[in-house]
């Protein structure tokens, strides 16, 4: 066998080779990393980062560099006693000023306080955003099993009311039974053709959420893996409520954006005290104020400035900052009450889906009974077309009715557990980098 043959039959066995399945945690991941709602929470995030930066350089000293050349005319006592009159000179300037403040009535301190915690927020918001998303991919990655599945069902029903048309006709035709009950056949049959084409479209419709919210289409995925998410639901809803209101990233948050607003209060208050720094100057000159020559200072200074008025501005100031503090416990009590009602409604979902499923499946159980009997009836003649007809459409929708409940039994878990922000944990994945909190 020749090279080229052997490198074909490599590339055909490549090619051949199953695609690897994508997991519910992979998709996850792919989804972060390119949301737009991740993204722009994460960008805020960055962007809060550099406002920190700015408060923290207050703490350096600052360097200016001034310059200047051109041409000057001047009318002066000076240029009177030289010339009689003014003068044109080539003026020119260069100096540098390095001042470091020493004392400006703790602004400096608070400020940095301040963005600190905003900074802590934005993680959080981050970390918040990154559970919603993850939540939503779960929804539309566990809807395109389901949604299947119902087609599947579907599919199923169709040829169940194939076999009896094709049943009814040979005995219509064979004269034991009138043409009423093919055409109730053909009825039912063409019933199940509109529901396999709902369940197509309704398939669709959940590949097209898929990719609205991951950028993908959904391609080789695996069933979903419940044993770490199930073992990780609390034992009570006392247990899970009081989890959610430690750990919930929009309680974070909201405690972080009062952290803020107490320290935007406490720098209100640099409005009323002096304000000192140490200035150090070297200067330049040449032609200053049609004075031919050098003019060149050097100076190091202890300078205060205290403004004692301001129309009233400082005090509104710190008015304002008072009510943002107001405004922010008002938001913590908000979220803290929101937290607490979604972890409730997301637990008795659960519980309520649990109950419900176990009549659901003894209703599946008992009308398989049923439809097995009415079709022996059926053929003794003791029950009619419709019977079994009926009998076979409520099977259906009993069928279709656990498939759909067995699935949101299954999100209710991922529900339960977003609402407490632990779900992505849970998963064992990473958040992204920009939800992480590095205290100085």
């Amino acid at each position: 066998m020749s090279k080229k043959q052997i490198g074909a039959l490599l590339l055909v066995g490549i090619f051949l080779q199953p695609a690897q399945a994508d997991t519910l945690p992979e998709v996850i991941k792919r989804t972060l990393n390119n949301n737009p709602d991740v993204l722009i929470t994460t960008n805020t995030r960055l962007a809060v980062d550099q406002a920190l930066r700015q408060a923290r350089a207050n703490y350096l000293p600052s360097i200016e560099l001034n310059g200047g050349y051109g041409r000057e005319k001047s009318d002066n006592p000076t240029t009177q006693a030289q010339t009689g009159g003014d003068r044109s000179l080539n003026r020119s300037e260069l100096s540098l000023t390095v001042s470091q403040t020493l004392f400006d009535g703790f602004s400096t301190r608070y400020a940095v306080e301040n963005q600190s915690a905003q900074v802590e927020s934005a993680a959080h918001r981050v970390a918040d955003v990154s559970e919603i998303i993850a939540l939503r991919t779960t929804e539309v990655y566990i809807d395109v099993f389901r949604r299947k599945e119902l087609l599947e069902l579907a599919k199923d029903n169709l040829v169940t009311h194939q076999k009896t048309l094709d049943q009814v006709r040979e005995v219509v035709e064979s004269g034991a039974r009138g043409k009423a009950d093919l055409q109730q056949t053909e009825s039912r049959l063409a019933l199940a053709n509109s529901n396999l084409i709902n369940a197509q479209g309704n398939l669709r419709d959940a590949e097209a959420s898929y990719k609205r919210v991951t950028d993908e289409l959904p391609k080789n995925l695996e069933k979903v893996n419940t044993d770490a998410v199930r073992q990780a639901i609390p034992r009570s809803i006392e247990a899970l409520i009081d989890l959610a209101l430690q750990n919930h990233p929009s309680i974070l948050s909201a405690q972080a954006d009062l952290a803020a607003a107490e320290a935007a209060y406490q720098q209100s208050g640099a409005n009323y005290m002096p304000h000192v720094y140490v200035e150090l100057g070297a200067s330049k000159n040449e032609n200053l104020d049609g004075v031919e020559g050098d003019n060149d200072d050097l100076s190091a200074m202890l300078k205060m400035r205290y403004n004692l008025y301001k129309g009233g501005a400082d005090s509104a100031k710190r008015a304002e900052t008072a009510k943002r503090i107001d405004v922010a416990k008002e938001t913590l009590r908000r979220n803290q009450r929101i937290v607490e009602e979604n972890a409730k409604l997301a637990w008795n979902s659960m519980i309520t889906i649990r109950e419900r499923l176990q009549y659901i499946q003894q209703h599946v159980d008992a009308t398989s009974l049923v439809l097995s009997s009415y079709r022996e009836q059926f053929k003794l003649g003791q029950r009619s077309l419709l019977d079994v007809l009926d009998s076979e459409n409520e099977l259906f929708s009993a069928r279709s009715t656990l498939t759909a409940g067995q699935y949101t039994e299954l999100l209710s878990l991922f529900n339960v557990l977003e609402s407490s922000g632990m779900l992505l944990q849970t998963l064992s994945i990473p958040r992204p980098t920009e939800a992480a909190i590095q205290k100085d």
